[in-house]
């Protein structure tokens, strides 16, 4: 099978339990082959896919949240969909310790229009400006709990998403 293209290879759908990957040394002078469960021992599951959760929301006003490892960075999300309701927030953040605040950037949007789910508060630890050095203390005393405020105003219980993934 030399000089095949890796686009020209079948795709595999079988189980992957134990399946090889196949790798150069650094001077690509030699190929190993190499378990995937031995390439990616090391790493938590949510090195290479989502952490995802969901809450249900009563209907009124509603308070949630979710943690996340401190000392690491992460990619999270928020998404609630339902008719007439539309909530968002996103963030890329680094954490260090409780008493330090998590740097990053955060975005939140809530469909105005609708007003069947609307985005009452986001997370009050995120600090950080483009181009800017912060020197802030921490908002919260647990700066790895990210805290939502989520008004349900559908009248019945609905789900909203919210996940993470971490990028170091």
């Amino acid at each position: 099978m030399a000089n095949v293209l890796i686009a020209n290879l079948p795709t595999y759908t079988g189980n992957t339990n134990g399946a090889f990957l196949v790798m150069n040394n650094s001077g690509n002078t030699e190929s190993f082959k190499v378990t995937k469960e031995t390439l990616f021992s090391g790493y938590s599951q949510n090195a290479i896919s989502p952490v995802t959760g969901s809450w249900t929301l009563s209907a009124g006003t509603n308070t949630v949240s979710f943690t996340v490892p401190q000392g690491q960075s992460y990619v999270m999300w928020v998404n609630g969909n339902i008719p007439s309701g539309i909530v968002n927030w996103n963030a890329t953040v680094t954490l260090s310790n409780n008493n330090v605040p998590a740097i990053g950037v955060q975005y939140g949007w809530y469909y105005l229009a609708g007003n069947a789910l609307v985005l009452t508060s986001i997370p009050s630890q995120i600090v950080g400006t483009a181009g800017s050095i912060s020197t802030s203390s921490p908002a919260v005393l647990n700066t790895n709990t990210f805290t939502f405020g989520i008004t349900n105003n559908s009248g019945t219980p609905q789900i909203v998403y919210y996940g993470y993934v971490k990028v170091s």
